[in-house]
């Protein structure tokens, strides 16, 4: 009988202490997430809201620039899906930097985007990208740094000047930056979809260009 009552109590405390161990990497699990997420919504926020355009010439209410002119300073963000779920992209000119070595700092184009991962169906790595050499248009060779792995879909959207929010932006066409911009992230948190959303206000997005008609001299 002691045997017995013996095997039952060290059955109890084997079952309590795997219960535990499992709560723990669990929470240990979801804190990792968070604290990726937090560090992912920062720098993206941060990008967004020194996003640049250059200011007009004095005496001007609206800078001259050609379409190419315009194209180096690049705001694009591209409405995208995948069976319904969203996978967009931004590219834009910012001021911030990272500090990492090698980082030349300054303006330059830095862009936000998902890559499916290896194995994993309907999962993604977001990817910042960035190029500070200056170019026209999308870079086509930036520096690529995962940002984040099991990310199940990202969805920027857009707010004019009218309070109105929209799915993509483009500078070349609306020829002036979002007052903001939001950003939601969802996450693969224990196998199910987790978002998590950060908005960034736009310090130059007053700033207001004019395309030059074709021919003008500059």
């Amino acid at each position: 009988m002691a045997i017995f009552i013996g095997a039952i109590v060290v059955g109890i405390v084997n079952t309590a202490f795997f219960r535990s161990h499992n709560s723990m990497e669990i929470v240990s699990e979801q804190r990792e997430t968070y604290e990726m997420v937090r560090m992912v919504m920062d720098r993206m926020v941060k990008d967004l809201t020194c996003s640049y355009v250059p200011s007009p010439v004095p005496g001007q209410d609206a800078r001259a620039m050609s379409e190419d002119e315009i194209s180096l300073y690049r705001f694009v963000g591209r409405d995208d899906a995948a069976q319904d779920i969203a996978i967009d992209s931004i590219h834009l000119t910012t001021a911030t930097d990272l500090g990492l070595p090698g980082s030349r700092g300054g303006i330059g184009e830095v862009g936000y985007y998902l890559k499916e991962m290896d194995g994993k169906k309907d999962r993604y790595v977001l990817i910042r990208s960035e190029d500070r050499v200056p170019h026209y248009g999308v870079s086509e060779r930036p520096r690529e740094m995962e940002m984040a792995e099991n990310v199940v879909s990202l969805n920027v959207r857009y707010t004019g000047e009218d309070d109105r929010q929209r799915d993509d932006w483009d500078l070349s066409k609306d020829l002036t930056l979002p007052t903001e911009v939001e950003v939601t992230v969802a996450f693969d948190l224990g196998g199910k979809p987790v978002s998590f959303t950060g908005v960034a206000f736009l310090p130059l997005s007053g700033i207001r260009l004019q395309k030059k008609a074709e021919g003008t001299v500059p």
